[in-house]
């Protein structure tokens, strides 16, 4: 059975929720707003084909796009004219931001999309905060994602949330100045 989350509905809305009462950012906020900037990318080795107009990265590979980063142990891009249009990144993929990571076995980076798809033991962490799957779909644009728990042991999504310690209690009201809080007794 195919379980899909929107984490635009269970990030934004578990985290958005319990981010409120915890005072916890959402791991993808702010990850889109860096997809116009120049990529750079360094590796050990790197393999080009100017026919086909790729290039491969191996052994060390970091990509960094503004405070977007990526790294693998290899890596694959397309670069039409020069331009880069898709990476493809395998073995040991984390893709970090300022606000948390996603790590799994796969990225696929489709810049002209702005949409990056991870696959494998997929874990998306912010500080303690876990969420587990098998396939995730971030939405750089819009800055939704789907993460999948399809073909995983349990074929679910699942999910680890830690309250802050020193959570904050709503306020009802100041009391008015000068008094003291009326105490409340039990009715008769």
């Amino acid at each position: 059975m195919i379980r899909t989350c929107s984490l635009a509905a269970f990030a934004l809305a578990l985290l958005s929720t319990a981010a409120s009462a915890q005072g916890v950012p959402n791991p993808f906020s702010g990850m889109g707003r860096d997809s116009d900037k120049p990529i750079s990318i360094a590796a050990d080795t790197t393999t080009a084909d100017l026919r086909s107009e790729t290039a491969t990265y191996a052994g060390n590979v970091r990509v960094a796009q503004g405070d977007l980063k990526l790294r693998s142990d290899t890596l694959s891009i397309r670069a039409a004219k020069g331009t880069i249009s898709r990476i493809e990144a395998k073995g040991n993929v984390v893709l970090a931001s300022p606000q948390g990571h996603a790590t799994g076995s796969t990225a696929v980076y489709d810049i002209s999309q702005r949409q990056v798809t991870m696959g494998g033991k997929v874990v998306l962490a912010q500080g303690q905060n876990i969420l587990r799957g098998t396939s995730l779909v971030i939405n750089l644009a819009t800055g939704r994602a789907a993460l999948t728990g399809a073909g995983g042991a349990s074929g679910r999504v699942e999910g680890v949330f830690v309250p802050s310690k020193n959570p904050k209690m709503p306020t009802i009201g100041p009391a008015p100045s000068g008094e003291k809080p009326a105490e409340s007794k039990p009715s008769p």
